[in-house]
């Protein structure tokens, strides 16, 4: 039997399903496709840790239509590549669940509503592929019904989520959770799991805008890239595991030094990892470099933060909760700077079914 068919059994009709998943920041990096790993399945050649973002999230809607399936983003009706990745992801849930190639999966709509800038390198994917995983396998399935905490189901669901988007699997817990790159050809163990809640640690994330629109190379296409042709890249893999340990280690005894440290040191050779691919990929620009320059500065004063950022050229900076107004204040100094949120771990997602 499929292991997700053992939570739930399909409906005979699907239901509406409303869903909100928070996004996250990888505070140890993901960076990298397991080689030889059907695509479909999105298995990371890394684990990754990271903290959910309380106030950036995707509230996901999923319904019985009547008119075809429909994606519909922000009150716009969305087509190409991205409503084509969206339902092909509303395939998988169905067919995880047991369903036979003969029967067809009933037609959907899904309306989304993103509080996460779009492709810009802060998760927004995370967080949609996360919302869409829950709303869909409640709407086509029994396996939140009769659950006073639906986050029981959630290590399964998280392995699916992960198929739509990498990140999206650690997007299902609050606080600080780790994803496991696993060893199974199915991906079935590559899952993520929570390791600290949400007020396990009073720290805060400065998402530091630098840029606006889209960036310039998809995540997919420069890990696949970064892979075949960086000889950094081989290196990347080999020492992840060591630093997912050590960042859990000072996650759990709370020791800001030394998880800033791991945090820093996984954001840099990442992006070496990336500009020693040919071609070069390079998501920062000028102020990106001008913001780390005067974060360091501000830690020579005493002011403790530390700085990471994911394909794209925002930075952001894991600090203490009581030295986030003093920081920002600083950076916001930069020349360049566009803005700066002020964001606290975050909570689990959460997904209702209309009765």
């Amino acid at each position: 039997m499929n292991a997700l068919s053992k939570l739930g059994q399909l409906r005979s009709s699907p239901r509406v399903a409303r869903s909100v998943a928070h996004a996250n920041i990888a505070l140890v990096k993901y960076w990298g496709k397991r080689p030889g790993a059907l695509p479909d399945l999105n298995l990371p050649a890394v684990g990754s840790l990271s903290m959910t973002l309380g106030e950036l999230r995707t509230e996901t809607e999923v319904g019985p239509s009547d008119a075809g399936d429909q994606f519909v983003l922000d009150g716009e009706t969305i087509t190409g590549p991205a409503r084509s990745r969206s339902i092909q992801h509303l395939d998988r849930v169905w067919r995880a669940f047991g369903a036979p190639e003969s029967r067809p999966r009933p037609t959907l709509y899904i309306r989304s509503r993103n509080h996460v800038p779009t492709a810009a390198g802060l998760a927004s994917s995370a967080s949609g592929f996360a919302a869409l995983t829950l709303a869909a396998s409640a709407a086509l399935t029994t396996c939140f019904d009769g659950l006073s905490a639906p986050r029981e189901v959630y290590g399964p669901l998280s392995a699916l989520a992960r198929r739509g988007s990498g990140s999206a699997a650690r997007s299902l817990w609050g606080g600080f959770v780790r994803l496991d790159r696993g060893t199974h050809d199915d991906g079935s163990d590559c899952r993520a799991r929570p390791l600290f809640a949400r007020d396990h640690w009073d720290l805060e994330l400065l998402v530091v805008h630098t840029a606006k629109g889209k960036k310039p190379v998809g995540s997919t296409d420069g890990m696949n890239r970064s892979r075949e042709t960086s000889p950094y890249y081989a290196p990347w893999v080999d020492h992840s595991e060591a630093d997912l340990d050590a960042a859990e280690a000072a996650l759990g005894r709370r020791d800001l030094a030394a998880l800033g440290d791991i945090v820093e040191h996984s954001c840099f050779k990442m992006h070496a990892c990336m500009l020693a691919t040919r071609p070069p990929i390079l998501y920062w620009n000028g102020t990106t470099l001008e913001v780390i320059r005067a974060l360091w500065e501000a830690r020579a004063r005493g002011l403790e933060g530390y700085a990471t950022s994911d394909a794209g050229p925002h930075v952001k900076v894991l600090c203490r909760a009581e030295t986030a107004t003093a920081l920002s204040e600083s950076l916001a100094a930069v020349p360049g700077v566009l803005g700066i949120d002020r964001v606290a771990p975050g909570p689990d997602a959460t997904v209702e079914v209309e009765l």
